[in-house]
């Protein structure tokens, strides 16, 4: 008869780690290093800064009487300080033509977009929905700011006055909205029985105009 203990007759089972350490067996084995975090590579995001060119073409305003005052732009590195926005070279039409593709941004909801229109200061974009709502942009990183619900139907057109202190929004139900620069909605009222797709702001009248047309 053989005698044996309880150590010696019950099989030892294989060590188990604890929580904590297989988190960490986990995460080195995902990431090949010892007990760190996994690192995070840096994404390169384009941004459009065309600050320097209108500082440019401030500057040129001051002397530059017309055509004949302005300089010639080659096509080489040591003329990129004379760039000047398309307003400042106007007598170039081609310098206004868009050619390369920068950036796609979506917003949190997918859905169309009727009406886009630049803030009069040009740094941010707002674009207004099929579900009726403002959408605004930053104009230099092209990254998502704000989003507001403006009308209760698609937005199908926006205008901005021409001193840039009103803009006028319609909708599919034929109403008009009146918003001031930062947003605020002043009056509502229904012009048409039927989509308004177009607004426009007349004649400019001593400071702004007074009136817009509406289609």
């Amino acid at each position: 008869m053989a005698v044996c203990s309880m150590s010696e007759a019950v099989p030892q089972s294989p060590d188990i780690p604890a929580a904590g350490n297989l988190t960490n067996a986990i995460v080195s084995q995902a990431t090949g290093q010892e007990g760190k975090p996994p690192v995070r590579k840096n994404v390169l995001k384009k941004t459009v800064d065309y600050n320097s060119t209108i500082v440019k073409y401030l500057e040129n305003r001051i002397w530059q009487r017309d055509v004949r005052d302005i300089a010639v732009i080659e096509p080489d590195v040591a003329y990129f300080n004379e760039l000047a926005p398309p307003i400042g070279m106007d007598y170039n039409p081609i310098n206004a033509v868009t050619t390369k593709f920068v950036r796609a941004s979506t917003n949190k909801v997918r859905c169309p977009i009727f009406c886009t229109s630049w803030v009069p200061d040009g740094r941010r974009l707002i674009t207004g929905a099929v579900s009726g709502e403002f959408t605004l942009w930053n104009g230099l990183n092209f990254n998502f700011e704000s989003i507001m619900q403006a009308h209760d139907c698609a937005v199908r057109s926006m205008s901005w006055s021409h001193l840039g202190v009103w803009m006028v929004t319609t909708d599919d139900r034929g109403f008009v909205k009146y918003w001031q620069s930062n947003m605020n909605n002043v009056h509502t009222f229904q012009a048409h029985d039927e989509p308004v797709r177009c607004s426009r702001w007349g004649k400019k009248i001593v400071m702004d105009a007074r009136s817009f047309a509406s289609l």
